[in-house]
């Protein structure tokens, strides 16, 4: 009679055991990556926001806002340059920033007037910087030059 081929009970276990020590290695690891994945994803949808925004100003030639609040923004044709959007005005895009990333309004470097950045006719626009945080502390500044460049510069 021939013995039936298999696993022992212990060869599981050992099995078990080391699936579970390298799972307990690498599971910080992954969260960690998940957190600056969704900072370096919300700046790239911002600076992406930010040249629609520049793009569309001089497509209308007209003012375009974006203006921050909370942990979203929305970019809309601001006609009366006051940086609220009005009834007459056109909302171009509205977005939310991703869970565990959000923007710092009280850092130091954040200069956007009444946290608004506005792009005119000719594509220029006042200087500003805002600032994205994640949970881990890491930030994203998001620069518009007076002739309407773009940059995202990491810190931390």
């Amino acid at each position: 009679m021939k013995k039936a081929g298999g696993f022992s009970i212990f060869e599981l276990l050992v099995v078990i055991a080391i699936i579970a020590v390298v799972s307990a290695i690498v599971a910080p690891n992954i969260i960690s990556w998940r957190s600056s994945a969704k900072l370096r994803a919300a700046a790239g949808n911002l600076k992406a926001d930010l040249e629609m925004a520049k793009v569309n100003a001089v497509k209308e030639n007209n003012f375009v806002a974006v203006k921050f609040q909370g942990n979203a923004y929305e970019v809309f044709v601001d006609k009366s340059d006051n940086g609220t959007r009005d009834a007459d005005e056109t909302l171009l895009k509205t977005r939310s920033l991703p869970a565990g990333v959000a923007f710092d309004f009280s850092h130091p470097q954040w200069t956007f007037t009444s946290n608004v950045a506005t792009f005119n006719g000719r594509g220029t626009a006042d200087n500003g910087t805002a600032i994205l945080i994640n949970t881990k502390g890491e930030q994203r500044h998001i620069t518009i030059a007076t002739l309407g460049r773009i940059s995202v510069k990491k810190l931390n």
